[in-house]
């Protein structure tokens, strides 16, 4: 009873599109299927907050747009590049204890239209809101936490892969438009790439310059696109076994549907679409990974980074001649508190062994391991 109460208030006030604006909604609405009556309601409530904080987003827009544009990015971000629970959060939660780099946090994600001037008020409102740990995975989820900017994309732009959230059926739709960047007209990819780099000089005033760990999985299939922003960006890729990885990917997407879909969608159809998503960004990145200067790219494995994590940040900072002497206290700290913690176990369905057969033969080869 306790869980589904605290589903229902996260329905109600605590979904990922909480504070999007009317604007953004309306753009989003009217790119996807009708929504239907029975989830006008849904829709209703999540829109709700968007109308009241409108006032606020409209002052922060007369007082800090120009200041914001104005914000330089540093030169040389660091990407985190792999498959959603390939370990990518446990690696941005380490490297974020690194008082020298800046990232975008979860109170900016969940707030980026009004974080600068009411980063108080939302750190108020949104600590009496949101539940203490992950409903996917119980992790820690601190307001002040390393956050995917993808999530800041889906309140601030209409031009996001996270839409599908929302409107499961369009999930292959996005990827093609959203992560791959193909189909779009000159007027969306301006937008995206404004919106994209807004989002990036705003964490860089947040934050006073400092270069930004960035991590997304949805920025595995625009490699091409982050070195024409970023020449001279640097890149971690962490891979995790693939059949865990689909598993616990698939938990995930009925957590976060559940929250979110303003649609009915079969089961089978998440499968697919998800299954299609899941291979095909994995693919693209594994053919232009080539791409990145050699000295701006280190891989590690999510299994090496929990059996002996300080070996592999070690070897992640002298592959881009970084010292670890200033943040290895806290690096050591964190590991202390985290020991604990169990990831979930999934039992894999003849299924699903079935799809890891037929679908992952390439990604078991890449990361070398057996299946």
């Amino acid at each position: 009873m306790h869980k589904k109460i605290i589903m229902r208030k996260i329905e109600t006030f605590a979904h990922l599109y909480m504070f999007t604006s009317p604007n953004n909604w309306r753009r989003i609405l009217r790119q996807n299927p009708t929504v239907r009556v029975r989830y006008w309601p849904r829709l209703m409530r999540m829109r709700l907050l968007g109308w009241l904080v409108e006032p606020l987003r409209w002052q922060e827009q007369a007082r800090y747009r120009d200041v914001i544009q104005k914000t330089q990015v540093h030169p040389s971000p660091v990407f985190i590049m792999g498959l959603w629970r390939s370990g990518t959060t446990h690696l941005h939660n380490l490297l974020g204890l690194d008082d020298s780099f800046g990232y975008a946090s979860t109170l900016q994600c969940l707030a980026p239209n009004f974080i600068i001037g009411q980063r108080e008020l939302m750190r108020r409102l949104l600590n009496g809101l949101m539940p203490k740990t992950r409903l996917f995975d119980n992790m820690e989820a601190g307001l002040d936490l390393p956050q995917e900017e993808e999530v800041a994309m889906a309140n601030l732009s209409p031009h996001c892969f996270y839409g599908y959230w929302l409107f499961p059926s369009q999930m292959r739709f996005l990827f093609e438009k959203y992560m791959r960047l193909t189909g779009l007209s000159a007027r969306e990819y301006q937008e995206w790439q404004r919106d994209y780099l807004m989002l990036l000089k705003q964490t860089s005033y947040l934050q006073q310059g400092k270069p930004l760990i960035l991590k997304s999985p949805t920025n595995l299939t625009r490699t091409r696109e982050l070195l024409k922003l970023f020449p001279d960006a640097r890149f971690i890729e962490i891979q995790r076994h693939p059949l865990r990885t689909w598993l616990s990917f698939l938990h995930l997407q009925n957590v976060l549907l559940r929250m979110h879909r303003l649609e009915d969608i079969d089961d089978q159809q998440v499968v697919q679409n998800s299954l299609h998503v899941f291979t095909h960004a994995m693919q693209q990145w594994l053919d232009e990974k080539s791409l990145i200067p050699a000295q701006n790219l280190v891989s590690v494995r999510y299994e090496d980074l929990v059996s002996d994590p300080l070996h592999e940040l070690q070897r992640i900072y002298e592959a881009f001649n970084l010292s670890t002497r200033h943040v290895l206290p806290r690096w050591q700290e964190y590991l202390a508190r985290i020991a604990g913690y169990q990831t979930n176990r999934f039992t894999p369905s003849e299924a699903d062994l079935e799809i890891a057969r037929k679908h992952f033969g390439f990604l078991y080869e890449a990361g070398n391991y057996s299946p």
